[in-house]
């Protein structure tokens, strides 16, 4: 029932930024495996609540009401109410928070609190009141930011530095998440503006919605060829080239005059890009010389 109340699907948006900021630090040799899975256990636990807390505040909101919503398998069968999603949820962050304690003790770096605890905060404040950063035009900052760049840079400051290549890779990892929030909010722009969840999509004409999902993914393809022409990333991070060649072919079948369907649609296909991307990034970053 828990395992079902924390949309495990979702989780590979947590995974893979452990797994890019610590492949980073392979041609090092500075890289910590225990290390690496502590991050990775916070890293899950927070996205985790986060998806659970969401998934409970959208349904008593009726936000989950929209056309192709998509809360968690628990909530739709009944096995979980709202009340028990927000409970699982604070569960996973609290168990977050105490794991991310641990290990910033146990590696000397106390100073990586801060970055766990506005990774706490933000998970419960992204669809819980007073904030509610979703129901803003915040949701996709308040996304990106800390599951693209802020697990990243973080997962290698707990292993040692932070190179540049891992803000880079972050940066990329960042904008895919976002438009796959984007992808969503635009697909329940309707239904959000009649229940007061104004994100971004609802204060956009159809038009908008798809450029500003086109600047999102288009710029997945830009970092990568900056952040190699700037020496940001290494040339072995070239490997990546086909995520940002299926990010701009994503783009493009954008239309403002998607339905509900086409958006969720298009946001599986940004689900797929981010792992495409996570996993090539990986690969290029490990091997660099």
């Amino acid at each position: 029932m828990v395992w079902h109340a924390v949309r495990p699907r979702s989780l590979t948006v947590a995974v893979l930024p452990v797994l890019v900021g610590t492949t980073a630090l392979v041609p090092l040799h500075a890289w910590s495996v225990w290390v690496a899975l502590g991050c990775l256990a916070v890293a899950v636990l927070l996205q985790a609540g986060t998806n659970a807390i969401n998934d409970a505040e959208d349904a008593l909101t009726g936000a989950d009401a929209a056309p192709m919503a998509m809360p968690s398998l628990a909530l739709r069968r009944g096995w979980i109410d709202p009340r028990q999603a927000r409970r699982i949820g604070l569960g996973a962050l609290g168990a977050a928070a105490v794991l991310g304690l641990a290990l910033s003790l146990a590696i000397g770096k106390p100073w990586l609190l801060g970055l766990g605890a506005g990774g706490v905060v933000i998970g419960w404040a992204y669809t819980a009141p007073p904030l509610r950063l979703a129901y803003r035009p915040l949701g996709e900052l308040a996304s990106g930011g800390p599951m693209g760049i802020g697990i990243t840079w973080g997962t290698a400051a707990a292993q040692t530095g932070v190179p540049h290549s891992v803000l880079w890779a972050g940066a990329m990892l960042a904008v895919v998440t976002a438009a796959i929030l984007h992808a969503n909010n635009a697909r329940d722009r309707e239904a959000d503006a009649r229940i007061g969840k104004r994100t971004v999509a609802t204060y956009l004409s159809p038009g908008g919605v798809v450029a500003e999902f086109r600047l999102l993914l288009a710029a997945t393809a830009v970092l990568l060829a900056a952040g190699v022409a700037l020496r940001g990333l290494p040339l072995t991070a070239l490997v990546a080239a086909p995520a940002g060649l299926l990010a701009l072919r994503t783009a493009a079948r954008a239309r403002p005059d998607l339905d509900a369907r086409g958006w969720t649609l298009l946001l599986i296909a940004c689900v797929k890009l981010h792992i495409l991307t996570g996993v090539l990034l990986a690969v290029g970053l490990s091997v660099q010389r």
